[in-house]
């Protein structure tokens, strides 16, 4: 609750910044701001679990995956401060919306009432149809945020209708409530199923994919790296949330449905992807692909599951986070992020071709990097609740993973350079990379704390 309010009052404060003299302190105001933020929430992890005025609860679930958020936005500020040095954004209105966008967040991992859910959706997304178009003479940036704004509030349209169903259903918004008050009504698990239909747009689950190439590859690269970060870890922790509020155990017919969905998203983006010749539309599509991987545990409400999938999500935003900011250097220095744009970096930027391949190679599942924890950790509590076909599809779907993600890895260091990157990464922007490379091996070599923050939500 204190984080949500201390960054609230910050993202107000980064919008006054130019009326009030702090245009050029703001960005370091934020970083402070967010690294006490993110120390305090932190600190709260073993504290007694609190409910506030029955909309949100403070407890273990809420603080890990709010640490994790702001984490993530911390590293964005860090990472794509460059992105506003050109004068073509307005620094503190977009500082602010990012902001927003991470309390929207917040709320989403630690609502108690399906009115804060519906809320925290809002607060989180509003702000990226408005970032998402941020370009206002690029036709792909508008286009972007128009397709986003449209589809989102089909989906918000989707969401509140489930919720209206749910009320009917059960008499109340509280999530505890209605886990007592739940039901046989038809009306109750027609509300559930929107709802995850909603929550399967968020988290661009197959078939409510068709959105994200187009807006991933249309918004400024700055904005994909929230979004397909930040967005999915948000909506993950609310979507497994809701259930978990709600259900002891997933009903079959949910169960079924989910496995499908995660079969299908695992094959579908992972087919796509190897068919891309642009490594941020490739990225989009991987980014689908590991929807359904994450999905794949949703059928199985234990502890256990939880926990992978808090490692997983972890991993995977670090590595996406990396692997887009060096896309968007490629784009600054040849126009675009075609493969054939990638080759030669090995020789002509040794450090970003470095930190870029073990991305890469995370993302696949590769030893040692954290992705493979992730996967095997994921996939072996899926064994367990007895979905070994699922897991075969899993399996599978990472094989074909690998060829297009060494196809960019293997142009860097094979192909011959075609011009010099005239943004390199140099200073402190090239520390906090080192930084995150390292954390994506050492959460693989030694994932025992993020195992034990897991085994504690």
């Amino acid at each position: 609750m204190n984080a949500i309010i201390l960054i609230s009052v910050l993202g107000i404060l980064s919008m006054m910044s130019e009326f009030i003299g702090l245009k050029k302190l703001i960005y370091p105001i934020i970083l402070i701001s967010l690294i006490g933020i993110l120390g305090y929430n932190a600190c709260t992890f073993w504290n007694n679990p609190e409910t506030h005025y029955g909309m949100l609860v403070h407890n273990n679930y809420s603080v890990a995956f709010g640490s994790l958020l702001i984490t993530i936005t911390l590293f964005w500020f860090i990472l794509f401060r460059s992105s506003y040095s050109s004068g073509e954004f307005n620094q503190g209105d977009h500082y602010a919306l990012i902001l927003f966008s991470t309390v929207g967040g917040l709320v989403l991992v630690s609502f108690s009432n399906m009115s804060m859910l519906f809320l925290g959706v809002e607060i989180l997304s509003i702000p990226l149809y408005i970032l998402a178009g941020s370009r206002k003479k690029d036709l792909h940036s508008v286009e972007s945020s128009i397709k986003y704004f449209i589809l989102g509030s089909f989906a918000t349209g989707i969401m509140l209708l489930g919720i209206a169903l749910i009320y009917g259903a059960t008499g109340s918004f509280d999530f505890a409530t209605i886990e007592k008050t739940a039901s046989a009504d038809p009306l109750f698990f027609i509300g559930i199923t929107l709802l995850s239909i909603a929550f399967a747009f968020k988290v661009s689950a197959v078939p409510f994919h068709f959105w994200v190439p187009d807006v991933y590859s249309g918004a400024p690269t700055f904005i994909t790296a929230f979004m397909s970060t930040f967005v999915k870890v948000a909506a993950f922790g609310a979507f497994y949330l809701m259930l978990d509020s709600i259900f002891e155990s997933v009903p079959t017919y949910l169960s079924h449905t989910l496995i499908g969905l995660s079969a299908l998203t695992i094959v579908v983006g992972n087919i796509a992807a190897s068919y891309q010749d642009n490594v941020k539309r490739m990225l989009a599509f991987s980014g689908v692909s590991q929807a359904g991987y994450m999905l794949m545990v949703f059928p199985i409400l234990t502890i256990s599951a939880k926990t992978s999938l808090f490692v997983y999500l972890a991993g995977y935003a670090i590595a996406n986070l990396i692997a887009i900011y060096i896309v968007q250097v490629v784009e600054k220095s040849k126009g675009d992020a075609r493969v054939e744009n990638f080759s030669g970096l090995g020789k002509s930027n040794p450090f970003l071709a470095f930190v870029l391949s073990l991305s890469l190679i995370s993302l696949a599942g590769i030893p040692p990097a954290a992705g493979f924890f992730g996967k095997f950790y994921l996939f072996t509590e899926v064994i367990h609740a007895g979905n070994i076909y699922l897991v075969l599809i899993a399996i599978l779907g990472s094989l074909i993973s690998v060829y297009y993600y060494f196809k960019t890895i293997i142009a860097m260091y094979s192909g011959e350079e075609v011009s010099t990157l005239t943004n390199p990464a140099f200073g402190f922007t090239s520390v906090i990379l080192a930084i995150m490379s390292a954390l994506v091996v050492l959460i693989g070599l030694f994932p025992d704390i993020l195992l034990q923050i897991g085994m504690n939500i």
